[in-house]
């Protein structure tokens, strides 16, 4: 049987090939093709995210859920937002955008004397799972509005971390918050309601 290492070529690998070799629409090629795979990757990621949280909450119970997520969060992403107490708004600001370009989201950044915000417009995780029904076909919705859920019914389980970013940026005296917003109404269509994070200087 002959061995096909060929398969084994990555798009990356590709495109850096075609770069050296002077051909950029090729190399443009591969590189969208890198984009596109990562792309199915993280919306199976978020669908099954979405899945298993919304199993958690109805098996568990919500009281559980709660505690359960802001054990998780405060665990997992702590070390990540200590370091941001060393930086200036501005690279948190960046290090927000790098997470939402990782997310293929749609936003935009404004800026006062005060504070940047950073505007979810179209969010490609907890936005995507309203928007194509998702999180309602997976029974992932809160089914009444909790502090937790932002005071509002219809909540995906799986923005739900949200919150307890606000908490444990107030634990670790960081000055920024996140403001959910739904994105899209019930059919799908978006509206003019963006989720925020607001970073204070």
């Amino acid at each position: 049987m002959k061995r096909r290492d060929d398969f084994l070529i990555s798009p990356r690998e590709k495109a850096i090939k075609a770069i050296k070799a002077g051909k950029k629409e090729e190399a443009l090629k591969h590189l969208n093709d890198v984009y596109e795979q990562c792309h199915v990757l993280h919306d199976g990621y978020c669908n099954s995210m979405s899945l298993f949280q919304g199993i958690l909450a109805m098996v568990k119970g919500v009281k559980w859920f709660k505690t359960f997520t802001r054990a998780r969060i405060f665990e997992a992403y702590r070390p990540k937002f200590e370091r941001w107490k060393a930086m200036s708004p501005e690279q948190r600001v960046e290090e927000i955008c790098n997470m939402q370009r990782g997310h293929y989201s749609e936003f935009h950044v404004e800026e006062d004397d005060e504070r940047f915000i950073v505007a979810i417009t179209g969010c490609n995780a907890g936005g995507r799972l309203i928007r194509d029904g998702i999180a309602k076909k997976q029974n992932a919705l809160t089914k009444k509005a909790y502090p937790w859920s932002f005071n509002r019914p219809g909540f995906p389980y799986y923005c739900v971390h949200a919150y307890f970013f606000n908490e444990l940026w107030t634990d670790l005296g960081i000055k920024a918050e996140i403001q959910w917003g739904k994105q899209y109404d019930d059919e799908g269509n978006q509206i003019e309601e963006p989720c925020k994070y607001v970073i204070y200087k």
